[in-house]
């Protein structure tokens, strides 16, 4: 037994010399995270940046482009937007994009007089541009990944902005500041160690991060067996102390006893977040899924909308977006305030969907197959906001299947914006319960910001005595 325990005394001892310093950083970059997240373009800074549709100048429908483009089939996406002063028609088709002038329907060729309007339109102040065509870098890891190659463009302002322009539409996909980038590094990237030579390979990038995180939890579990093992709150140690520590191992030991398990949940659950094993993530809703819901690919027709006159009737509108909705199609607007939904036919605005419409989509995503449907005005446990607004009113429907799926149709948009299965309610515990600390009792803030913070900061005062011990005891040796 005795031998046992000095087993697991060196193991605890030689992982936190060789993974404590991490497991901090990883506490520290927690904290960072929650304000300063990894560099995307929201929805809110196109609408400030993008510029207003000229119905005039839109002379060619979207049919005639997309013959242009002479891509076979159709396209999976459509969208209309200005770029460089010119409104430009996007086509999605086969995970890449093509793009091509709405003024004359020649094909849109990104050049760097096309980038750097884009780009001006996030940096007006920079004094100069410089542009590089990159295929990947620090921060253009995720979605921007259909728009490369990328021109990096280096902008010559206060605020120190690198923007991102797609190669295919020539529209602005990513931006960043220089402060936005500091934080980062001591944010997004040590906590999910994106560093860029092993991020660019994605199962490599996972088996390190689920590699990193297990030793971490096996530290974390070896910690709290001896620290528990070590505590006596019967049969004392001398001078009727419960611990025989002093010093930085005394704050060690009872930082460990208070703070352990939740250092084990945390690091467990990160573990997760991998997928180690096989453990189910959930991986949401399926293209072939919002196909269904749509009533099937665009067709002909839908792509003869006289776009221009929708918007004459609309004017301010910053972009039209094709969406179908159980057959039928919708123009998604989007404008300064934000989205509104439009009927493809007439240009009318509509609130909310007809709720048939909705169910009529819905049913096709799993034909036949019995369903039950709410309309929800408020959030459940797996449709919230919290990082992210979650749009209301909301249809939740459940089919009877052996893992349970629900979808939430937003009425509004007529979208797909939410999916949970079996798998991904075990993620939503296991992990955002867990990990982030997401459960309704604590989810406003600043409460959910104080508790977290208090937490993380908690673990990381564990672990910064943990690193201390380990730096003396090398220093020891040495």
């Amino acid at each position: 037994m005795a031998s046992m325990k000095r087993q697991l005394h060196l193991w605890h001892r030689w992982l936190g010399i060789g993974i404590g310093l991490l497991v901090l950083l990883w506490f520290g970059s927690g904290i960072v995270m929650m304000y300063v997240p990894y560099p995307e373009l929201t929805e809110a800074e196109r609408r400030t940046w993008l510029a207003p549709l000229d119905s005039a100048r839109v002379q060619v429908r979207a049919d005639a482009a997309w013959m242009a483009t002479a891509l076979q089939g159709m396209p999976d996406a459509v969208r209309l937007n200005t770029v460089a002063g010119r409104p430009a028609w996007h086509f999605g088709h086969g995970g890449t994009w093509r793009s091509v002038w709405a003024d004359n329907g020649a094909a849109l060729v990104v050049d760097e007089p096309v980038a750097s309007s884009s780009a001006r339109s996030a940096a007006p102040a920079a004094r100069s541009l410089s542009f590089e065509a990159i295929d990947l870098d620090q921060w253009t890891f995720g979605a921007v990944r259909v728009h490369q190659p990328l021109l990096r463009i280096t902008a010559d302002d206060d605020a120190g902005s690198v923007m991102y322009v797609s190669s295919h539409t020539g529209e602005l996909v990513r931006d960043t500041t220089r402060s936005e980038r500091a934080w980062n590094w001591v944010g997004a990237v040590v906590h999910w160690v994106y560093v860029t030579p092993l991020r660019k390979h994605n199962e490599a990038w996972r088996l390190a991060v689920m590699s990193t995180s297990g030793v971490a939890l096996l530290l974390a579990v070896t910690g709290m067996v001896l620290g528990i093992q070590r505590l006596r709150v019967q049969r004392r140690y001398a001078g009727g102390r419960m611990s025989p520590y002093k010093g930085w191992q005394g704050w060690h030991h009872w930082l460990g006893l208070t703070g352990g398990v939740l250092v084990i949940t945390w690091l467990f659950s990160g573990w997760l977040s991998v997928g180690p094993f096989g453990f189910p993530s959930g991986s949401g809703a399926t293209a072939q899924d919002r196909l269904a819901f749509a009533g099937g690919a665009l067709g002909r027709d839908d792509l003869a909308i006289d776009a221009a006159a929708v918007l004459a009737a609309h004017p301010g509108t910053l972009e039209l977006e094709w969406r179908r909705v159980g057959g039928a199609l919708y123009l998604s607007a989007l404008g300064r305030t934000g989205r509104t939904l439009l009927r493809a036919h007439d240009g009318a605005v509509l609130c909310v969907l007809p709720q048939a419409l909705l169910l009529r989509g819905a049913q096709a995503i799993r034909p036949r197959v019995p369903m039950t449907a709410t309309m929800l005005t408020e959030a459940d446990d797996y449709y919230y906001s919290h990082h992210r607004d979650a749009a209301f009113p909301v249809l939740r429907v459940r089919f009877d299947l052996p893992d349970a799926p629900v979808f939430y149709i937003d009425a509004v948009h007529g979208r797909v914006a939410g999916y949970v299965d079996r798998d991904s309610r075990w993620n939503r515990w296991l992990f955002n319960g867990m990990h982030q600390l997401d459960f309704a009792f604590v989810r406003s803030r600043p409460v959910w910001d104080v508790v977290v913070i208090a937490l993380c900061a908690l673990g990381a005062a564990l672990t910064l005595t943990g690193v201390v011990l380990g730096w003396k005891r090398v220093r020891k040796r040495a």
